[in-house]
């Protein structure tokens, strides 16, 4: 039997997106879910996702997506500062990491900002932090989220590292253990597929490269209306989402699991 973390670190940045987490939680198919407290539907609609994760008959972790990245603007004086209006793009992270050019007391500032939001506004600490896209395989931003959570005293989320055997998922690990931390590895993700044949392949031979207990991204959406379709990848990326959804609400579904043995905790 393999156990995984079946999740979506996407709540409260669209209302497409949060009606579907909300419909998978009710049906039993997320262990977890990230939420996005820069997110313009956050203040919105925490609540209803609050209530949903009462009312379902098993438990659902909620933690917190940190976002780092344009086009969210920082929370604090000394954020906005350091980056600007807006946060810069990954790529920036990328060139300055390697030349330990990281404003890591600016990224630790930022994180504690977001930690605080959460914790105001859903009136509870996060079960986990993860930080949006691939920013925490850069040392300055996993140790300045290693940092902030260990000073949260009695109420420590787990720590979402990235996947893989690589040496530097090893060491985030150990810092993180080392600080008294819970570690959780993600990877792999859901693949953003139109045919249901390539998600039905992912549980049924994908799934075997992940680790017990790890952390599967998934990004299932209905159709948001907010959203232009005027670009061929955002139609593709929409389709891909409404795919997983599709797949993920279908009865076929647990069925696939149980006959592949895979259990969401």
């Amino acid at each position: 039997m393999k156990r995984i973390l079946l999740t979506s670190l996407e709540f409260g940045q669209s209302y497409g997106v949060d009606r579907a987490i909300c419909d998978l939680i009710i049906a039993g198919r997320l262990s977890a879910v990230g939420c996005v407290v820069t997110g313009k539907m956050w203040s919105r609609e925490f609540y209803q996702l609050r209530d949903v994760v009462a009312w379902a008959e098993h438990e659902t972790m909620v933690g917190l997506t940190v976002t780092l990245s344009k086009p969210v603007s920082p929370l604090t004086d000394f954020g906005g500062t350091v980056f600007g209006k807006v946060f810069p793009a990954p790529w920036w992270y990328a060139l300055r990491s390697p030349f330990k050019m990281l404003p890591e007391e600016a990224i630790a500032a930022e994180i504690a900002a977001q930690v605080d939001l959460f914790e105001e506004v859903y009136a509870r600490p996060p079960a986990f932090v993860a930080i949006q896209g691939n920013l925490a395989k850069y040392t300055a931003v996993n140790s300045a989220l290693i940092t902030v959570l260990s000073m949260m005293k009695g109420r420590e989320p787990a720590l979402v590292i990235p996947g893989g055997a690589s040496r530097g998922a090893e060491a985030i690990a150990k810092r993180a253990a080392k600080a008294g931390l819970k570690s959780i590895v993600s990877g792999p993700d859901l693949p953003m597929a139109d045919e249901d044949t390539d998600l039905r392949d992912f549980f049924w031979h994908g799934i075997n490269e992940a680790q017990d207990s790890a952390m599967v991204l998934c990004r299932p959406s209905y159709p948001d209306g907010e959203r232009p379709l005027t670009k061929k990848q955002n139609i593709r990326q929409i389709s891909s989402r409404e795919n997983q959804l599709k797949f993920l609400i279908s009865e076929e579904f647990p069925f696939l699991l149980m006959e592949k043995d895979i259990f969401l905790f």
